[in-house]
C-alpha cells in the first residue's frame, strides 16, 4: 500500500467517523477551544450544558443565590455556531427563529450579541450576573472561566 493509498483512506476514515459517531470531527475539536465565561462575582465555579442550554433559551433567568443571568454571545462566526449547536443544542436557523418566536410573542429577549470577541470578554468581566463563551485562546483576564460539568 502507497502512502498515497494510506492518506486517502484515512481521509475517507475521518469523514466516515465524523458522520457515524456524533461528537466526533469538526465540531467536537471546536468546542474544545470554547471556554464559558462569567462575571468575578458569579458564585458559581461550574455549569453544565443543561444549564447553559436553558440559559441561552430563556428559560433559566437567576444564578442560585438568586442574581440575576445576563447572558451573551458573539454575533456571528464559526464560535458563535459551535456554541449555539454544540452547547444550546440547536441549529444556528432554529435558534433565530425560537427568538424570533419568543420576542413576537413577548415572552422573552435574546442574549445581548457582540461583534468583538474582546467586547464580550469586558462586558462580562463589568456586568453582574453575566455568563458568556469565548475561544480558549482569548485574553480571559477579568473574568471567571466555569468549568463544564
Amino acid at each position: 500500500m502507497s502512502i498515497k493509498s494510506i492518506r486517502i483512506t484515512g481521509a475517507v476514515l475521518l469523514v466516515a467517523l465524523a458522520y457515524v459517531c456524533p461528537g466526533f470531527g469538526p465540531d467536537a475539536a471546536a468546542a474544545a477551544d470554547l471556554v464559558i465565561i462569567a462575571n468575578p462575582d458569579v458564585a458559581e465555579t461550574a455549569i453544565d450544558s443543561r444549564d447553559l442550554q436553558r440559559i441561552y433559551l430563556g428559560k433559566q433567568t437567576q444564578w442560585q443565590d438568586d442574581t440575576s443571568i445576563v447572558p451573551v454571545m458573539l454575533k456571528s462566526g464559526p464560535l458563535h455556531d459551535v456554541f449555539i449547536e454544540d452547547f444550546v443544542d440547536r441549529s444556528v436557523q432554529r435558534f433565530v427563529t425560537y427568538w424570533r418566536q419568543m420576542v413576537f410573542t413577548g415572552k422573552g429577549v435574546p442574549p445581548k450579541s457582540f461583534v468583538q470577541e474582546s467586547e464580550l470578554v469586558e462586558y462580562v468581566a463589568s456586568t453582574p450576573g453575566s455568563v458568556g463563551f469565548a475561544s480558549a485562546a482569548a485574553n480571559v483576564s477579568g473574568v471567571k472561566v466555569l468549568s463544564l460539568d
